[in-house]
């Protein structure tokens, strides 16, 4: 019961007042370490996992103890209050895992649907993002909202600068970035090849795949505005390659 919801074996028991308290820790612990902005990141879920796992194998293991000392005589709570518990418990683990996971615990998790991104994201990663991202630079890997969905792309440049593509190297405010993160063999077709020099408007980003061959970016969406990031893509938590699994971005 209580690797279920935190605390429910302890009610079982006749304990609430110690079941209320495991769950003040973990839902304490899992806001402090949001608004720390420990949780935006691969390592921060997996912490969050194990520390999951501790409260609820603590409190699971105590509620067994107490139970074989528990005498058959003992009062124990109704039926209403075993349904009260775990109704609270659930609301507020709904509450805080979705309307609330990005503005009090920070971060977001997606999966990558489109290979636009390749060969750095693959299409079934999972990502975990930093929502409280505020200040974009070139090379940051973002999620945005563009026609009613969200999408994931690569800052090439911020507002003010000014860039263009030139034999399939991305050249800003002067200075040659090369192929920028995109593999030679998928940057061959013509509107990756070149691009005429732009400035990037006050308030927006211009935004590039690193599958530059396969990509809807900016080249034919046009520039994206800030208040339309959602969020900097900080590591990815699970993919089918073990080998990508816990990879970081800077």
């Amino acid at each position: 019961m209580s690797c279920l919801i935190a605390g429910w074996g302890l009610v079982y028991v006749g304990r609430v007042k110690w079941a209320l308290r495991v769950a003040a820790v973990l839902y304490g612990g899992l806001i402090l370490a949001g608004v720390l902005g420990w949780l935006a990141s691969p390592k921060g879920l997996y912490g969050l996992l194990a520390f999951i796992v501790l409260v609820k194998l603590t409190s699971a293991i105590a509620a067994a103890v107490l139970c074989r000392r528990t005498d058959a005589a003992t009062t124990l709570p109704s039926l209403g209050c075993h349904l009260l518990y775990v109704a609270a418990l659930s609301v507020i683990t709904l509450v805080l895992l979705y309307p609330l996971r990005s503005p009090v615990l920070g971060y977001q998790l997606y999966h990558i649907p489109s290979g636009s991104m390749v060969p750095t994201l693959e299409i079934d990663d999972y990502i975990v993002t930093n929502t409280r991202y505020s200040q974009p630079k070139v090379g940051d890997i973002v999620v945005y909202r563009f026609n009613a969905t969200e999408a994931t792309k690569r800052i090439a440049a911020v507002a003010g600068d000014t860039l263009q593509i030139a034999n399939g190297e991305l050249i800003v405010n002067g200075q040659n970035l090369g192929l920028f993160f995109a593999p030679a063999d998928r940057v061959r077709k013509d509107y990756s090849l070149d691009l005429a020099p732009l400035k990037v408007e006050s308030g927006h980003v211009y935004l590039l795949g690193d599958n530059r061959d396969g990509s809807n970016d900016s080249r034919f969406m046009g520039q994206v505005a800030l208040a339309d990031l959602t969020g900097k893509v900080t590591g990815i938590w699970f993919s089918k390659d073990t080998a990508k699994i816990g990879r970081t971005f800077e």
